[in-house]
Formats: structure tokens, C-alpha cells, sequence
């Protein structure tokens, strides 16, 4: 399986600018992906690169930040007043050094899973790459933000994949099970969860108001922006 050629079509030709205006035309074109700089920033919002809106809450796992910091931003364009607002908003202090020869060219990108095949992983209608660069409890689920490292072929628009993996993970402890509806439910009445793809206990589903730990990663559901990938009981309230 070849990914430079599943992964061309989408990165081909790009820089880190260009990325953000030709994602418009791809199935996902809601959302675009942004490197920038921290530029202002307040008690409750900020802006990156001196345009893009965000508020402090989409912060990956509160992270602090400060003018200047590095960032990717997934931001969309508001609807009413047309400016762009990042619905996540991820400090990357480790960015790939491009003088480092051992990684030449490395970039970093935020992608949305728009659709998980039995053996792939789409970020639009026609770029995908196989779910066997995942391994452990993360199962790829619709909405999931993935992180991915890719670099350019010189002199050509082949592209390689060097690492695919969530935008961020956090652990949750003794948590409650609030929600159940059919397949799907709520922890802590803030974090959806899925038994289509959901790690667990051999045996084990979860119930109405059973105790959990949780690992759980950032995603865009209907009205969540996390979902929980794996979860093991802790009690049982009955």
C-alpha cells in the first residue's frame, strides 16, 4: 500500500498557507488547519496571527498559553460575521525543526476523520490511509481531530506520512456514566462515548451510573468536543 500516492492529492503543492485556503475543497472545507502565533491574548480569549478568534476553552487540555506561543488551530468561518474562529486551539512547543537534518521539510497539520471504513480512515472524500497505523485502545471515529506529521518530496508532489495520532489524549478518573441512548452515552455528562468504538473489558458494557476511568481524546460530535476511546469500570452503583 503506498501512501505518498493516497496522500498526494491532498497535500500536493502545499506550504503551511496554502494549505489553510485550498482545504476549502475538500469534503471537510468547514474546517482548515493553521500554524500561527499566539498574537493577543486576554482572561477569556485571544487571536492567532492577529486575525483568527478563539475563546480559552478550546484550548487543548487547558494548556496554558502566552503571546508568542506556537499553535495549530482547526478554525472555521463564522457563518454570520464571515471572521475566523478556531474551534481548537493545540500549543505546540516541540515543532519540527526544519535545519535538523534528520527531519527535513516536517510539518504539522490538524485533520477531522470525516468517515472509517473496516480498513481506512477518511479526512475527505477521497483521501484516506489504513487503520494499521493505529494501534492500542484508539479506534478512529467520525469527528476525531488527528494530529499528523508529513513532509514534501522535493521537486515533487508526493508526500510521506510520518506520524498519525490524536490531537490530544487525556485520562479521567472515577467518572460517571450519565447518559445511556441505545449505542451511544455521556461520562460525566460532558464527554460522549460509542460502543461502535469503544475499548474495553472483555464482558463489559457500560451501565447507567457505573464508576470509570476514561482515556479520551478530542473529537467533534453533535454537542460534545470529546469522546471517550477507552474505558475500565471502578464500581457500580446499583
Amino acid at each position: 500500500m503506498n501512501l505518498v500516492r493516497w496522500m498526494s492529492a491532498f497535500f500536493q503543492g502545499k506550504n503551511t498557507s496554502e494549505e489553510t485556503s485550498q482545504e476549502r475543497q475538500t469534503d471537510n472545507s468547514k474546517f482548515k488547519s493553521i500554524q500561527g502565533v499566539v498574537t493577543s491574548l486576554c482572561d477569556d480569549y485571544g487571536w492567532i496571527n492577529e486575525t483568527i478568534f478563539f475563546n480559552t476553552n478550546v484550548i487543548s487540555d487547558n494548556a496554558p498559553l502566552d503571546i508568542g506561543t506556537n499553535v495549530l488551530a482547526l478554525v472555521e468561518k463564522d457563518d454570520t460575521s464571515y471572521n475566523l474562529k478556531a474551534i481548537n486551539v493545540k500549543p505546540i512547543n516541540d515543532l519540527p525543526d526544519r535545519n535538523d537534518p534528520s527531519k527535513p521539510g516536517r510539518r504539522l497539520c490538524v485533520k477531522c476523520v470525516t468517515s472509517v471504513t473496516e480498513d481506512d480512515l477518511y479526512i475527505s472524500k477521497d483521501t484516506f490511509f489504513p487503520l494499521y497505523m493505529f494501534s492500542g485502545a484508539f479506534r478512529p471515529f467520525k469527528g476525531d481531530l488527528l494530529l499528523v506529521e508529513y513532509s514534501m518530496n522535493p521537486g515533487t508532489s508526493n508526500v510521506n506520512i510520518h506520524s498519525v495520532s490524536p490531537l490530544n489524549c487525556q485520562y479521567m478518573d472515577k467518572v460517571c456514566v450519565t447518559s445511556i441512548d441505545g449505542r451511544n452515552g455521556v461520562v460525566d455528562d460532558i464527554v460522549f462515548f460509542t460502543l461502535d468504538s469503544l475499548h474495553t473489558h472483555r464482558g463489559y458494557t457500560p451501565a447507567l451510573y457505573d464508576i470509570v476511568n476514561a482515556t479520551v481524546v478530542d473529537s467533534i460530535q453533535s454537542h460534545y468536543t470529546r469522546r471517550v476511546v477507552a474505558m475500565s469500570p471502578v464500581d457500580v452503583l446499583y
